[in-house]
């Protein structure tokens, strides 16, 4: 009886705990896509009971009561927790944690989870990337996005070179910019046109699709970047594009257009204001009123015309981007397809740039242990440009020169001649130029990588990969016959081609010991050799401007030239990790170079870097409820820099027809057996830390990088029959912090919104110089203990209120003002920069509103210098037109302003109030943009699906739409001088004729099928 009383009872209690039990089904999608997502845990809080969700995102699990509590949680989305109560369907949409989606993080030669770093690396996706609107490269996503990564687009010329800086400028003649590395591949990113050097330069990286990037991993401390050795001091920048996945195919189709205008536009005087100021410069020079009536026109003619160049010149310019991919497979192969149409007209005539592309990337299983990829990726580039800034032929700068009085068309509808009008200073028609000038560049590029990975044994793995960069440029530039530039016609015809290999072995190998101590081993040989040929032709003295062959030229002169590098490298790695709170880096690379002499060709860059997990701490367990995750981190190492071009350590030799006219060669180049190079140290100390389950996180940095051994040019005695010789001479220090700060602020409903912000600051200072003092141009100067770029001018003090006299600081006190009177006056270089941005998302719309800022830099704006001459004359006529500013000029004793009164004293006269390269044009360089705005839609599933596709999204899109600023000119993120490395680094904060940003309008639309 016992036992049946016992029995029963079992089976009552087994029968109430099936009563209890509450069955839940649902299905997890993805809040952006309402895509399913396959493999989020769904967990009973308290419990190990769970289970993950299927392929199509549907799970089933059995509560306990309805007071449980399902935990759902997946990398890279926001964890959440749902009480069940008397639900038995439960559907949960996981919003993207924007702490955690570069939880793997791409280094060199490898990957790491993000919680493992213990260097300074910051990481932008393609959801950023896509927020960007199309343009010609990839460079504009990351620009205020990335802490200690400051991108000046200094030109709106399309496909225009940009100033890349991580953690400041590093050299003096060598390149501060990064290495960039696309799937493996070192690219060769040098402006190798032959055009003129007053040109915007080429920018490699628009030969890349943007649309193709799936990650980029900027690489800041030593312990990042010294696995790539002798070209890492300057920082990594690891674009990797993407992949197939397993899968039904997905294909994409993307287009929008955009149009894009000026930005903003320094006002220039109309006729009857030029007139009148002429005439009022006339009359302070004594020779009386209206003395330019009968030369220039009646001011108070009602009739009298303004011609302004500027509105001849810009237009509002259309671009168009078509994009299409493929991405899919299944478990053996994988794939990708891409193709990409881009056409963008520049703001100012004469400007265009246009890319085809397509990649294909493929993964296949040959076996268990053997696993096979490719890459290929082709492009061609078609890039039309004018003469630009810092060049008297300069478009912008004849336009903000031009007669106001003066057309820029004759009745005929011929271009008119600025000589046969009133203005000297414009040289040429600006419109002509812009048409009939030709400047045009067309590059063919090819990535090709193939790469075998072969399981030795459990998780030791060798690699080997093969990879080619081929690079073919063809450039055409003709100057037209009865220009004033070259009136009987000039041309040029130039090839450049450089095919440059790579081979990289590596053997990694992953294991863990006690289940406390986990290793990552990496060991690699590698070896690249690039080959590059040049050669041009040029002529002058053309018969017909429609004929534009250099074969029909009556003179004609040409040039070739075949130059080569090769490096030859081991690297190695070991990553310690003792029970996720304590964490080693060890890198080494060991580069030999033939860039370099023979005396120091072999190369060693060491790295270390620790970590520690606090949050992993028992004594830390009091503060878990705040912190998620808290990390120390800190690392030292020294880098090296080798952009210096090739065979710059050896004796050269020419071989031409200077000998009258017969075959010899001549010594072109003194070499330096013992040159080396470039040695940047440099400490991190950093500190990772999250809040309240990972909806806030920040990362802070404070870095030290010591570069000595500077490549610089060493001026020598004239009797070696050279003028300088390449050496390793000089120091620059560039300190500073950074932080970065991520936070999803706010989820109620549909609703969210999410945040994020950068910051950075720099101080940079010349520290050793072989030359100190040494002028590099008119207006910059290497100063020791003074910034790089440092401006150089005479300080400008105002005016005499009872004269109307500028007034100049005579700085060395010989009682006369001249250029022995400059003095450093502030480095062109910001020292803080940075972006805010912040999302907010109901349903299927989403805003995107992102700023950025930068500042503490100055700018000579020499434009004014040009346009601000106060009525001065060259050769007996006026200069050219001036800024509106000019009429708050001094008109009588007892006047304050900073504007000197006008006179017609010439460049050549000492009395010349403008000519002086002065302070009275130097600006500070701050600003803030709204760099960005986008809005836009997701169509409903149960819309789309009815079309069979997947998602369509449309958006419309506006790109520098407010700036607020000081400066007078175009824009402040402009710099004249970016024609070369050293101009880059030595040479930035002028303005002469500089066009800034567009600010652009796009409409587009993505859909998936």
């Amino acid at each position: 009886m016992k036992r049946i009383a016992m029995l029963f009872s079992m089976c009552l209690c087994i029968s109430i705990s099936a009563i209890a039990q509450t069955k839940v089904s649902g299905k997890v999608t993805s809040f952006e896509d309402g895509e399913p997502l396959p493999g989020v845990s769904v967990v009973i809080k308290g419990t190990t009971s769970g289970t993950v969700t299927d392929i199509d995102g549907a799970y089933t699990i059995e509560a306990p009561n309805p007071e449980s509590t399902l935990i759902f949680s997946f990398i890279g989305m926001v964890t959440e927790e749902i009480t069940v109560g008397n639900q038995s369907v439960i559907d949960v949409q996981l919003v993207p944690d924007i702490t955690q989606l570069s939880e793997v993080v791409v280094v060199g030669y490898g990957t790491q989870k993000r919680k493992d770093i213990t260097s300074s690396i910051s990481t932008v996706d393609n959801e950023l990337i896509a927020n960007v609107p199309a343009n010609s490269s990839f460079d504009g996503a990351l620009q205020g996005r990335t802490a200690g990564l400051n991108i000046a687009t200094s030109s709106a010329t399309p496909g225009a070179r940009a100033s890349v800086n991580i953690r400041g400028v590093t050299s003096f003649g060598a390149s501060s910019q990064p290495l960039y590395v696309v799937d493996g591949i070192p690219l060769v990113a040098s402006n190798n046109s032959a055009l003129s050097s007053n040109i915007q330069p080429l920018n490699p990286l628009a030969d890349i699709n943007p649309n193709d990037i799936e990650t980029i991993s900027v690489l800041k401390d030593a312990s990042a970047a010294a696995i790539y050795g002798s070209r890492g001091a300057n920082g990594v920048i690891i674009i990797t594009t993407k992949r197939g996945k397993a899968g039904k195919t997905k294909f994409n189709i993307g287009y929008n257009t955009s149009i894009s205008k000026v930005n903003n536009i320094p006002e220039l005087m109309s006729s009857k204001q030029w007139i009148e100021f002429m005439n009022a410069a006339a009359e302070f020079d004594g020779l009386g009123p209206n003395y330019w009536n009968s030369t220039l026109g009646d001011p108070n003619d009602p009739n009298l015309p303004t011609y302004n160049a500027y509105d001849e010149i810009l237009r509002t310019a259309i671009a168009h981007n078509v994009d299409l991919s493929a991405q899919g497979g299944d478990e053996k192969t994988k794939f990708f397809f891409s193709g990409n149409y881009f056409d963008q007209e520049g703001i100012q005539l004469g400007q265009n740039f246009e890319r085809i592309s397509g990649r294909l990337n493929l993964d296949h299983s040959a076996s268990e242990k053997l696993g096979i990829s490719s890459n290929l990726y082709v492009s061609r580039t078609n890039h039309q440009r004018t003469i630009g800034e810092n060049d008297e032929y300069g478009v912008v700068v004849n336009a903000q020169a031009w007669d106001p009085t003066a057309p820029l068309f004759e009745e005929d509808g011929s271009y008119s001649n600025p000589f046969d009008y009133n203005g000297w200073w414009a040289l040429e028609n600006p419109v002509y130029i812009a048409n009939e000038y030709k400047n045009e560049s067309e590059t063919t590029r090819l990535f090709a990588t193939i790469s075998g990975t072969y399981e030795i044994i459990e998780n030791l793995n060798f690699k080997s990969s093969w990879s080619v960069d081929i690079n073919s440029l063809i450039d055409e530039g003709f100057v037209p016959i009865g220009s004033q530039q070259a009136s009987v016609g000039s041309g040029i015809y130039a090839t450049y081609s450089e095919s440059s290999w790579l081979n990289e072995n590596t053997l990694t190998y992953d294991f863990t010991l006690n289940n406390d101590h986990r290793f990552n081993l990496l060991a690699g040989y590698t070896l690249q050799e690039s080959r590059a040929k040049f050669s041009d032709v040029s002529g002058t003295g053309f018969s017909d401007n429609r004929v534009q062959t250099i074969s029909t030229a009556a003179n004609r002169t040409g040039s070739s030239s075949v130059t080569s590098f090769g490096f030859e490298s081991v690297i190695g790695r070991i990553n310690y990790n003792y029970r996720d709170k304590y964490l080693i880096n060890l890198t080494y690379r060991s580069d030999g170079s033939s860039r370099f002499g023979k005396d120091n060709r072999i190369g060693n860059f060491p790295s270390v870097s620790l970590g520690w997990r606090l949050s992993n701490e028992n004594f830390f367990t009091p503060l878990a409820n705040v912190f998620s995750d808290f990390k120390l981190r800190a690392s030292y190492g020294t880098i090296g820099n080798a952009e210096i071009g090739n065979f710059r350590s050896q004796n050269i030799y020419s071989f031409d027809d200077s000998y009258n006219g017969s075959g010899g060669a001549s010594a072109s180049q003194l070499g330096n057996p013992t040159v080396s190079w470039e040695s940047t140290t440099q400490l991190n100390l950093g500190l990772d830390f999250s809040l309240f389950d990972g909806k806030i996180s920040l990362t802070a940095d404070y870095f030290e990088k010591e570069t000595t051994d500077l490549l610089f040019d060493q001026d020598i005695p004239g009797t070696t029959g050279f003028r300088d010789i390449i050496s390793n001479e000089g120091e620059i220090n560039n300190k500073g912090f950074e932080f970065s700060i991520n936070a999803n602020i706010l989820r109620r409903g549909d609703f969210t919104w999410s945040a994020n912000a950068n910051f950075t600051h720099i101080e940079n200072e010349v520290v050793d110089v072989i030359n100190n003092g040494q002028v590099l141009s008119r207006n910059f100067v290497l100063l020791e203990g003074k910034p790089i770029s440092q401006l150089y001018l005479i300080k400008f003090q105002g005016v005499d209120p009872f004269t109307g006299d500028a007034v100049f600081e005579d700085f060395n006190g010989d009682g006369i003002i001249n250029l022995d009177d400059r003095q450093a006056v502030g480095s062109g270089i910001p020292t803080y920069f940075g972006g805010f941005n912040n999302t907010f998302t109901y349903k299927g719309l989403s805003l995107d509103v992102f700023f950025q800022f930068s500042g503490g830099n100055k700018i000579f704006n020499q434009s004014r210098h040009a346009y601000q001459n106060y009525g001065s004359l060259q050769s007996g006529l006026p200069y050219g037109n001036q800024s509106i500013e000019s009429l708050n000029y001094w008109r009588q004793p007892g006047d304050i302003t900073n504007i000197p009164r006008p006179s017609l004293a010439g460049p050549s006269d000492p009395d010349a109030q403008w000519q002086r390269f002065s302070t009275q044009y130097l600006e500070d360089g701050d600003f803030m943009r709204l760099k960005n705005v986008k809005l836009s839609y997701s169509l409903p599933k149960s819309i789309i699906e009815k079309a069979k596709l997947s998602n369509v999204e449309i958006y419309v899109q506006g790109r520098n739409l407010i700036t607020w600023t000081d400066y007078l000119g175009f824009d402040p993120e402009v710099s004249t001088n970016t024609d070369s490395d050293e101009a880059l680094n030595t040479s930035q904060g002028e303005d002469f004729g500089t066009l800034g940003q567009a600010r652009s309008y796009s409409i587009g639309i993505n859909i998936g099928l």
